[in-house]
């Protein structure tokens, strides 16, 4: 529980999903085999289904945008309502990414690992001196996992929250459980692992995530204020640009490292490419990042990796994904790594969302009969 003088937050939401509302009784794909190629789809094949997952998309009324990459061909983009600044989203239409966010600061300390200046098995103390005992031995790898034992907010997004204030209420509240003895998502371990990389890197987390995670791959357009263009913006339904919606006006740390940054579609599908193809690390990173490591709660089906969840579904798979949203925005990427497709959606609104977009897309693409 959050200690009573702290703010409960008001504006978060955390949409979960195990595609669900899929049918089911299809016969289930195997489990992942890292080495088996994706199954082969003819090019007409897939351009029909493509076109009708975008009508079932238009069917559920969705508002948004979605991008669909499979492995080695140019991404397909669609937009759908008129919830854009300019009209209709396209891949260029700059998008809440809620908890998303995650995937990117994982992402940076995995960078961080690879350059020998961070360890999995680094403490609190290590970085924050003045962390209490309570916290002080708690891991990089439990925060990563939601295995430490942290709340899941110390501060409302809308309410400006500076990195010391921040700080001074993570190390006060009380911890939920004992490090590494159970899972609960938080975002303040997330802002807390923004904190080390800025301690280890001496540039400001979102200077970290464009100029050193980012540097050599074409997603110039990710970050919070740096990326912001109110032109180009997601809108809510009462007209509200995300910096406002999202961010009360400013970013601030109830969400720098765990939530609220801006991604396009175009530079989402971007990242997790050139992620999954190690060309921004190691070999051994990706592969520790991508591992399935804590269950996300008593008989999860799920597992937690570094910023992302590890899902081997009855029908799809392995599944790498996470998502994230608030009252406004929900969007999830999901890697449907056995069959070589990213599938990327973004909601201007929660009715039908993010979440949803991704599961008629998947259904449409690879679960229609003779796949």
């Amino acid at each position: 529980m959050i200690s009573a003088n702290q703010p409960a937050p008001r504006r978060r939401i955390a949409p979960r999903h195990r595609f669900a509302a899929l049918c089911l009784a299809l016969a289930p794909l195997p489990a992942c085999a890292a080495e088996d190629a994706p199954p082969v789809v003819e090019t007409n094949q897939k351009e029909r289904r493509i076109e009708a997952a975008k009508a079932r998309l238009e069917e559920m009324n969705f508002k948004g945008v979605v991008a669909i990459a499979y492995d080695g061909e140019a991404p397909v983009y669609a937009g759908f309502g008129e919830g854009a600044v300019q009209g209709t989203p396209d891949e260029t239409t700059l998008l809440d990414s809620g908890s998303i966010t995650k995937t990117f600061t994982a992402a940076a300390a995995l960078k961080l690992i690879d350059e020998g200046k961070l360890q999995t098995s680094d403490r609190l103390e290590k970085f924050f001196p003045e962390a209490p005992a309570d916290k002080a031995k708690i891991t990089v790898h439990q925060i990563l996992t939601h295995s430490a034992g942290l709340p899941p907010a110390v501060g409302e997004d809308l309410d400006y929250l500076p990195k010391d204030e921040f700080l001074k209420r993570a190390f006060a509240a009380p911890l939920l459980f004992e490090p590494g003895s159970a899972y609960e998502y938080s975002n303040v371990g997330y802002s807390l692992v923004a904190a080390i990389i800025e301690t280890l890197s001496g540039k400001n987390y979102e200077t970290y995530i464009r100029e050193d995670l980012l540097a050599g791959i074409d997603a110039t357009e990710i970050g919070y204020e740096a990326a912001f263009d109110a032109t180009r913006s997601m809108m809510t339904a009462d007209g509200e640009t995300i910096d406002e919606a999202s961010w009360g006006g400013r970013s601030h740390w109830a969400l720098i490292g765990n939530g609220g940054m801006l991604v396009t579609a175009q530079d989402m599908i971007a990242f997790r490419r050139a992620f999954a193809a190690r060309k921004l690390h190691s070999n051994a990173a990706v592969n520790l990042g991508q591992t399935p490591m804590v269950r996300e709660g008593e008989g999860a089906p799920t597992f937690a990796g570094y910023g992302m969840v590890v899902d081997d579904h009855p029908q799809f798979g392995r599944v790498y994904w996470h998502n994230g949203g608030n009252p406004h925005f929900i969007s999830n990427w999901s890697d449907f790594a056995d069959h070589g497709v990213i599938i990327f959606a973004s909601s201007d609104g929660v009715e039908v969302n993010g979440d949803m977009a991704v599961e008629a897309i998947a259904a449409e693409l690879l679960l229609t009969p003779g796949n």
